[in-house]
């Protein structure tokens, strides 16, 4: 048959490559959706082609600054509450109780009563620690909702890794003509012709040296569970409307790029992955003898198929992972 080019199709090239319809193979469909669900997330983690590198633009506001309630989430929606409810948001106890004022927000449900969001309308100041939030309502019981002080941006979902940001208030930008780099352009090069461009570049490579060492780079924190990447800064100095551009690392989707379900690499090890959870299943009847002398082997099913994912592991790590910054050269 065809390639493969969709997540149906990869599933039944994966049943076939494991002997079906020849022979049942006995595992529930839900068990080889998590099979497959495994192997993307390990592609993903690993092989230099389940990634790729790219630059996200984001556009800071007054939301995202360290003292500003940036956004209320829904816990649990709860029932019984309507969009006439109000939202209270009150300082958070402790040392820091008598910080933070001036946040608002709105409530919007669902026609049984159940919260969808809540949207904050105006961000506050001075919030020192994450606010505690009371939803004033007659009928509605059982939600659960959080809220959250800013200092950080909220990335996609599809990018897995964050490793830096361009510089923020880069003194040799180009943005105006009272930057170093256009004002040495113009005072400092009269001609491209017979001019040597090595002092040109020397004396940017000695101003970014000490914007490095008097200024250095902006600190940042991430975490993939929570798609947040702290900037560790003076936020004062940040202006709304300013642009953040991060490096970072999003992951090659297979419904947009069906050419990933035909990677050779996948198929092997989600097949491998469905052959041993098709093992796990037959080992409770390991060594039942069926009519004409057949007996269950689940055991041998299931060894065979850790086999061949360690043969994978250790083929992806040598043969399609990129190798660590520090063994490069």
């Amino acid at each position: 048959m065809a390639t493969p080019v969709t997540r149906a199709e990869f599933k039944e090239y994966c049943l076939r490559k494991l002997g079906k319809p020849v022979i049942e193979i006995n595992v529930d469909d839900d068990q080889v959706e998590d099979r497959i669900d495994e192997a993307l997330k390990y592609y993903y983690d690993y092989h230099f082609d389940g990634t790729e590198k790219m630059y996200y633009r984001y556009v800071f506001t007054e939301a995202d600054r360290p003292d500003a309630v940036k956004e209320i989430v829904v816990n649990n929606g709860g029932t019984g509450y309507s969009n006439s409810d109000t939202v209270t948001i009150t300082r958070s106890t402790g040392t820091d109780a008598t910080s933070g004022n001036g946040a608002t927000a709105s409530i919007t449900t669902y026609a049984n009563g159940t919260i969808n969001t809540i949207t904050v309308t105006n961000n506050g100041a001075n919030y020192r620690k994450d606010p505690n939030v009371t939803i004033n309502t007659s009928g509605g019981t059982g939600a659960d909702v959080s809220a959250y002080v800013g200092g950080y941006v909220t990335l996609p979902q599809n990018i897995i890794g964050a490793v830096n940001i361009f510089d923020i208030g880069d003194y040799i930008a180009t943005n105006n003509i009272f930057n170093l780099r256009y004002q040495i352009a113009l005072n400092d090069l009269y001609t491209l012709t017979y001019q040597s461009m090595v002092p040109y570049y020397m004396a940017f490579q000695h101003i970014q040296l000490l914007e490095n060492l008097l200024v250095g780079k902006q600190p940042i924190r991430y975490n993939r569970n929570t798609n947040r990447l702290y900037i560790d800064v003076n936020w004062s100095k940040i202006d709304s409307g300013s642009y953040l551009v991060v490096e970072a690392y999003q992951i090659i989707d297979p419904v947009k790029f069906p050419d990933t379900w035909s990677d050779r690499w996948l198929q092997r090890y989600a097949a491998a992955l469905i052959k041993k959870q098709w093992g796990t299943n037959l080992t409770k009847f390991n060594g039942i003898q069926l009519p004409g002398g057949v007996t269950f082997n689940g055991e041998k099913i299931y060894n065979d198929a850790v086999e061949d994912i360690e043969k994978m592991e250790a083929e992806m790590s040598m043969s399609y992972s990129l190798p660590a910054y520090d063994m490069i050269g």
